[in-house]
């Protein structure tokens, strides 16, 4: 977008009222820096990666029937978000059952996805897992803004009753649980390519709607900023941009503290003190890849 287009936009936003309009969870024009509101987003590469990145918890002794029924968990996530995306994985390491065998499929620059308009580098890729998954068993989806407070595998217990997909709002689809195999021909990747080229959420989601496929997640499951409560809430969703604790985009936003930015705090000194890397023994060849990602983004910064 060129510099006169994207004046040209604030103005409209500015004129119409919705640069300075509050809404829940929402960025307004006073949240952004001067980049920001001028539509001048960070640069995107291409994606390069084959497919997810796999990490595993669990014992490689464990027994046929654990590791046939894994709690599988897709992280949504990109290079910005390295600092967010440790500490997600170090609450889930902190949290998991230690007798249970888990897989997390980090989805960050996968390649062969058009990610033009997008909000984030990750938007689209969650509608992708019942075929990355063979359509098969469950699994849970997680925006990379997010720490779990409790074991992910009480998460992939819960009761679906008759639909495919769990999700606190049947607009947010920032945690699910989803049934892979009850998907076969709706969340397909071919499917996803086609929705790309319209709204991408609303389309996969109707899917859903038509065949009343969606029902409501338990909200402890997604606490949303404000919406945190110390004694029920499993995980904690940062989903307000402005008041993420690690500050992914300091050039188009103004971030800001909120009651819950200790919290976040607190699990990375944890992280810290116990030297956590999400650099896995049983990935050794991703090293590399992950270490530049991390340091070329800290240089930038």
């Amino acid at each position: 977008m060129t510099k006169l287009k994207s004046l040209k936009k604030l103005a409209k936003r500015i004129v119409n009222g919705k640069a300075f309009q509050k809404k829940e969870f929402g960025t307004n024009l006073l949240d952004m820096t001067l980049r920001g509101a001028l539509g001048i987003q960070h640069r995107r590469p291409e994606g390069h990666r084959k497919a997810p990145v796999k990490l595993v918890l669990g014992s490689a002794d464990t027994s046929d029937e654990k590791t046939a029924n894994p709690i599988r968990i897709y992280i949504g996530s990109e290079p910005a978000q390295h600092r967010g995306e440790r500490i997600l994985l170090w609450s889930i390491l902190k949290h998991h059952n230690t007798n249970r065998y888990y897989e997390i499929y980090i989805m960050k620059d996968l390649a062969s996805f058009e990610r033009k308009g997008w909000k984030t580098g990750f938007t689209a890729y969650r509608y992708a897992i019942p075929e990355l998954a063979n359509f098969q068993g469950r699994a849970i989806y997680n925006d990379v803004d997010q720490i779990y407070l409790a074991d992910p595998a009480d998460l992939l217990a819960e009761n679906m009753s008759e639909a495919a997909v769990l999700a606190v709002e049947s607009r947010d689809t920032s945690v699910m649980l989803i049934d892979c195999g009850r998907l076969v021909d709706i969340w397909t990747i071919s499917t996803l390519r086609a929705a790309l080229q319209g709204r991408v959420h609303a389309t996969m989601l109707n899917l859903l709607r038509e065949r009343s496929l969606i029902a409501n997640l338990p909200a402890y499951w997604n606490s949303r900023d404000h919406e945190y409560d110390q004694k029920t809430s499993r995980l904690l969703h940062y989903t307000t941009l402005q008041s993420q604790p690690w500050r992914p985009f300091p050039k188009e936003l103004r971030y800001r503290e909120t009651p819950q930015s200790e919290l976040w705090y607190t699990l990375e000194r944890e992280a810290d003190q116990h030297s956590f890397a999400p650099l896995w023994k049983h990935e050794p060849d991703r090293s590399y890849a992950d270490m530049k990602d991390f340091y070329s983004v800290a240089h930038d910064e």
